[in-house]
């Protein structure tokens, strides 16, 4: 799943991609592309910037078109030399956009299509958006008391909630709980600010980890069952929250 580390990957390297380049053609090869009637318009465009906001991507282009995606559970962007890639994926994509000797592609995920910018300023998608722990001016301060507002509702669920902050996914969430040594079953209200605001600040250093390396943190994410790499007790695993996202834990070093 792309959490927010993938997010600002993808971004920095489109950034990269498009530099010295205009979109010499834009398609949307996959018939169900949300796309097909409006990617000609990109055609003869320059990226002005890429923009990760939590799991949301945003490709700013000059003049005032936006290209925003949000890639779920499987979606993905691709950079890669133009011609070299197989036939079935290019028609799968639900965007290929060829830049000359590169081609930016993008497959599946519930959200991509193409706004103006004064269109994007009234999204209330991204209005609602928590502070984003990548983000250069993040306030840890702020971003704890955005937490903290979720009062009883538990630990782990609250972290996944992209209104309080954005980026953070079933990964993260369990992995920060661990390396903090609480329950990701507490209650939001029964932790002080310092307290909320440490584990913030572990979040969003495996964050930039992930986002500078690829690599993201895995001691206990998937490993139910298995010996806690801390006190040798057995990881467990269970759905919480209303959309029973699967948590991992330590029960015997996380209090």
């Amino acid at each position: 799943m792309a959490e927010g580390d993938t997010v600002f990957r993808w971004a920095r390297d489109l950034e990269r991609a498009f530099e010295g380049r205009r979109v010499e053609c834009a398609e949307a090869p996959n018939p169900r592309s949300p796309l097909r009637r409006t990617v000609s318009r990109l055609a003869g465009l320059e990226l002005d910037r890429a923009e990760s906001r939590g799991k949301h991507l945003l490709l700013r282009f000059r003049g005032g078109l936006v290209l925003h995606s949000h890639m779920g559970m499987n979606g993905s962007w691709r950079v890669r030399e133009h011609g070299v890639s197989p036939g079935h994926r290019t028609k799968a994509a639900w965007l290929a956009l060829n830049l000359g000797d590169l081609e930016v592609a993008q497959y599946g995920g519930p959200t991509i299509r193409l706004v103006r910018e004064v269109a994007l300023g009234r999204d209330s998608r991204l209005g609602s958006l928590g502070p984003d722990p990548l983000a250069q001016d993040f306030d840890p301060a702020r971003a704890a008391a955005a937490l903290a507002t979720a009062g009883q509702t538990e630990l782990g669920e609250a972290l996944l909630d992209q209104r309080r902050l954005a980026g953070i996914g079933n990964i993260f969430k369990s992995e920060a709980c661990f390396e903090a040594r609480v329950s990701p079953w507490r209650a939001v209200d029964s932790f002080d600010p310092e307290e909320l605001e440490r584990i913030i600040g572990i979040a969003r250093r495996q964050l930039l980890a992930g986002a500078e390396t690829g690599r993201r943190p895995g001691r206990i994410y998937r490993k139910a069952g298995r010996p806690c790499p801390r006190c040798r007790g057995r990881i467990a695993a269970k759905g919480q929250g209303l959309d029973s996202r699967i948590t991992y834990w330590c029960p015997g070093c996380q209090l």
